[in-house]
Parts: structure tokens; C-alpha cells; sequence
């Protein structure tokens, strides 16, 4: 009876929902191979994804963005449609659904350089964006100009710092000499004092030139 049910149920899908069913990506995921010699750069926007959550069952949504830079091999277009339409009756989660996507594309292709973004729509107040990068490969393929660039911005920095580091001697030498030059002036003071303790008359007021000093005149009594 079970066996009469599921041919039934056979015999009611559509050739769609047969194909999704059925996909294996193993076998269905067609690649082709890659004729050019140049790098170049693949942008795919895949906006109907749809999976079910692993604890809900309520369907998640999300648009996927796939960037590579192609290797030996490209993804046929609709081999890539197929694939990401056969997540629509899985119960995964989006960080998993996007790294296993990224996995399987970066071992069937083994592009130069591939990123994958999956931007997930709200639910639950929740807005969930998951993004993939091949940041060591990207290093490798930067052009010139950029590298240039970059160097030339860490000799500025590592000039700006030399800079930094001399003005800091300086201040630091001259604040040494201001200390030297108080020093000094604290020793002479105190020899100063030495010598004036040593009169018995104790402090005189020092004279200056041209100085008229009032003339005291004697009285007879």
C-alpha cells in the first residue's frame, strides 16, 4: 500500500519539484571549462533562495551573491539555479547553507579567488547576513598599483614614526638642559649664600654704578 502511495506521489510532481528532489550535486552540478586566458571576474545574484529552519521547519529567504575569479572551470548557469533551488525542502541553517555552498563550489571550480555572500531577509527582528572571502588568495591577486600603494603607505607611517621619535629626542635633550641650567643656577645661588654667611655684618646691599648715597651731616650738640 505504502509503495502504491509513493508512486502515486511520484506521478503527482511536477518535473520541477522531481528534478529538485532528485538533484545530486555530485552528479547534476555541470562545470565547463574555462577558455580564457585573462583573469576575469564571474557575478552571479541569485535573489530566490529558500531553506527551512533546522528547528522550526518555517522557511528562511535569503538573495545570494557569488564573485570569482575562475580558474580551469566555470559553473554552468543553470546547474548553479538547480543547486541552490534544491535547498528549498532542506532543514539547514544559514551560516551552514552558505559554507557548504562556498565548499562545493570552491572544490568542483577551484577558482583564483571567490567570495559568496548570502543576505538573508528579517525574520523574528532578526536580519542575518553570511559572507564568505578567499582573503589569502585575494592578497596574491592584488594588481601592482595596489601593492605600490600599500607599501608606499607603510614607508609614510614607519617615516611618520621616525619623525615622531626624533622630535622626542629633542624635547627630551632640551628638557635635560633645562634641568642642567637649573641645576647650575641652584648651585651658584647656594655658593652665593655660603660666601655672604661667612661676613659678620651679614647681608649688604649691593652698590650700583652711579649711585648717590645720601650725605649724613653731623650736628654739634
Amino acid at each position: 500500500m505504502q509503495e502504491v502511495n509513493e508512486v502515486n506521489l511520484q506521478e503527482q510532481m511536477k518535473y520541477g519539484e522531481k528534478i529538485l528532489k532528485e538533484f545530486d550535486v555530485e552528479r547534476d552540478l555541470e562545470i565547463w571549462e574555462n577558455k580564457q586566458n585573462r583573469d576575469y571576474k564571474i557575478k552571479i545574484t541569485l535573489p530566490e533562495f529558500c531553506c527551512l529552519c533546522p528547528r522550526s521547519g518555517y522557511p528562511d529567504f535569503a538573495t545570494i551573491y557569488l564573485e570569482y575569479i575562475p580558474g580551469k572551470f566555470v559553473v554552468e548557469l543553470k546547474a548553479i539555479k538547480l543547486y541552490i533551488n534544491s535547498f528549498m525542502n532542506r532543514n539547514i541553517s544559514h551560516e551552514d547553507s552558505i559554507n557548504e555552498i562556498y565548499s562545493v563550489l570552491e572544490r568542483k571550480l577551484e577558482p583564483k579567488w571567490m567570495k559568496i555572500i548570502g543576505d538573508f531577509n528579517p525574520r523574528g527582528n532578526v536580519h542575518t547576513v553570511i559572507e564568505i572571502c578567499s582573503e589569502s588568495v585575494l592578497k596574491k591577486a592584488l594588481p601592482e598599483p595596489v601593492k605600490t600603494a600599500e607599501v608606499a603607505f607603510e614607508r609614510e607611517k614607519r617615516s611618520d614614526f621616525k619623525d615622531f621619535s626624533k622630535r622626542d629626542s629633542k624635547r627630551d635633550g632640551s628638557r635635560d638642559r633645562s634641568k642642567d641650567d637649573k641645576n647650575s643656577r641652584a648651585k651658584s645661588a647656594s655658593r652665593s649664600s655660603d660666601k655672604r654667611g661667612t661676613k659678620k655684618e651679614g647681608f649688604k646691599k649691593p652698590e650700583f654704578l652711579g649711585e648717590k648715597r645720601a650725605r649724613v651731616v653731623k650736628k654739634d650738640k
